[in-house]
């Protein structure tokens, strides 16, 4: 009796596990502008990839310019970057119809929302706890003054940082981003310090 309960809960088990197998999961669409759509890549051409949105969408498939699309990121753990088509005798437009404000307006909002490096900040309070007000203004002034180097940028799209426009605003951002953040540690160290002298003076008076 143990044995045939044994098989029938093998043969209910069976089934559900090559149902799960036959079923992958989505396909994930990277967008220049960092935006991911999931779904199923029914069709890539050199201009144009189809594709089958994930539920609850509508069962209609759906199409985006390569132009648009940075990469694929298949079901199965594989990846194709795709790039957009190169016009003759020029350098490929990695964002088409925007001219060189927006670009740059499109580089600050991505670093403003991307680039999440508090090292700085962790640095300069550090610094400032061990070395008090005095010799810890150092660590910022030093720190704040190096740009962000572009292999810590964390773009949401790497592609997007070929535009010269587009990379001067992020780069531009992610300065003054490292620059608040630096001068924030030094302050909240300062703030610990101040704190830390009243109660001792404080603890005298009394």
């Amino acid at each position: 009796m143990r044995y045939l309960l044994l098989l029938a809960v093998l043969g209910a088990l069976l089934p559900a596990r090559a149902w799960a197998q036959a079923s992958p999961g989505p396909d994930t669409i990277l967008r220049l502008d960092g935006q991911e759509i999931q779904g199923r890549v029914v069709v890539l051409t050199p201009t144009q990839l189809r594709y089958l949105p994930a539920a609850p969408a509508p069962p209609d498939t759906l199409a985006l310019p390569v132009a648009e699309v940075f990469l694929v990121r298949y079901a199965n753990g594989t990846k194709e970057v795709l790039h957009p088509e190169v016009a003759a005798g020029g350098p490929a437009d990695v964002l088409p119809g925007l001219d060189a404000g927006q670009r740059l307006g499109l580089g600050r909002r991505d670093a403003w929302a991307h680039y999440t490096d508090h090292g700085p900040y962790w640095g300069t309070l550090g610094a400032t706890l061990y070395g008090g007000p005095v010799f810890g203004i150092i660590a910022p002034a030093v720190i704040s003054g190096a740009a962000v180097k572009e292999r810590n940028f964390r773009a949401p799209a790497p592609a997007l940082l070929a535009d010269p426009d587009y990379l001067r605003g992020y780069q531009d951002q992610a300065n003054r981003s490292k620059r608040q953040r630096t001068w924030a540690g030094y302050g909240t160290g300062v703030g610990v310090w101040v704190v830390l002298i009243a109660a001792l003076l404080a603890s005298t008076l009394n």
